[in-house]
């Protein structure tokens, strides 16, 4: 999901004249950009995240990136604004691929932990008669030491 341009407050300089430079470390023009951009990357990121606190952190990281990216841009004619929204996405991708890949993994390992257990408690057991009643193990109790 992109920004819409409507979005962005306009103001004297475009996004793609703050992007310029950020790239040549011009701290007043990151803070502009961050100030302008801020609300519309936040709700980008929100809405793809399902999570206004995972968007905090996300928000975070994708203006980090932008600091530390910007000089690769400054000598190109970049859109700032897709430039912003496509880090945003590729954000907010990287953390649903994470989640997914991390659901997937605890599924499994809970799934293939019981199935091992069922396995080898079931073997233990022997085979119930169609029609008999299910009785709780036998348990033995220890004798109490004197």
């Amino acid at each position: 999901m992109s920004v819409p341009p409507n979005v962005v407050m306009p103001g004297p300089e475009t996004v793609s004249d703050l992007v310029k430079r950020i790239g040549d470390r011009d701290q007043a023009a990151f803070g502009r950009f961050y100030r302008r951009l801020v609300r519309a990357v936040f709700t980008q990121l929100s809405d793809s995240l399902d999570s206004p606190a995972l968007a905090v952190a996300v928000t975070r990281a994708v203006f980090v990136e932008v600091w530390r990216v910007a000089p690769a841009c400054a000598s190109h004619e970049v859109d700032g604004l897709a430039w912003v929204n496509a880090i945003a996405a590729r954000h907010a991708a990287d953390r649903i691929a994470e989640f997914e890949q991390h659901r997937r993994r605890s599924a499994t390992s809970v799934n293939d932990t019981l199935g091992h257990e069922f396995v080898l408690t079931v073997g233990k057991e022997p085979l119930a008669l169609a029609g008999t009643p299910i009785r709780p193990p036998h348990r033995t109790v220890p004798a109490p030491s004197h």
